[in-house]
């Protein structure tokens, strides 16, 4: 295996993904940039505002050990991982089949986009559908257009 500063984006969004997929903070932190970026460009609110962003290690552990207590199954199914034309970005396709620790199912479609920088993650950008993430947390959809 290859050590982190010479993986190209494709090899870093499959070690995220299993990362993600074992609930393992740490083994996520360690790919991320200092000044990582997560971008949800589409949000239950509707604004599509990136207010569901989030920027640094910090809010990123934060952010993650939430998402860790909040859904008990993280997984994702179908996954195609596509490189970019450059090697340092990447796409991820695939269906998450998880299960809220509510016990509610949550199953929905994911893209993200992966920009990698010296070997490690500078920006997530991730697209999913914000009504199925809405019905699945419990969040109140918006009763007229943002």
């Amino acid at each position: 295996m290859t050590s982190t500063a010479e993986r190209s984006a494709v090899e870093l969004a499959k070690a995220y993904l299993d990362a993600l997929q074992a609930k393992d903070r740490d083994g996520i932190l360690a790919l991320l940039a200092e000044d990582f970026a997560l971008e949800v460009p589409c949000n239950v609110s509707g604004t599509n505002d990136f207010s569901d962003s989030w920027r640094g290690l910090e809010a990123a552990a934060t952010n993650y050990d939430s998402t860790f207590q909040k859904i008990e199954i993280l997984k994702y199914v179908d996954v195609e991982i596509t490189p970019g034309r450059d090697d340092r970005i990447a796409f991820l396709e695939g269906r998450g089949v998880m299960r809220m620790a509510s016990g509610r199912p949550y199953c929905n479609i994911y893209l993200f986009r992966f920009d990698t920088e010296h070997g490690k993650i500078r920006r997530i950008r991730e697209y999913a559908n914000p009504v199925t993430a809405a019905l699945a947390m419990e969040f109140p959809l918006p009763q007229e257009q943002a």
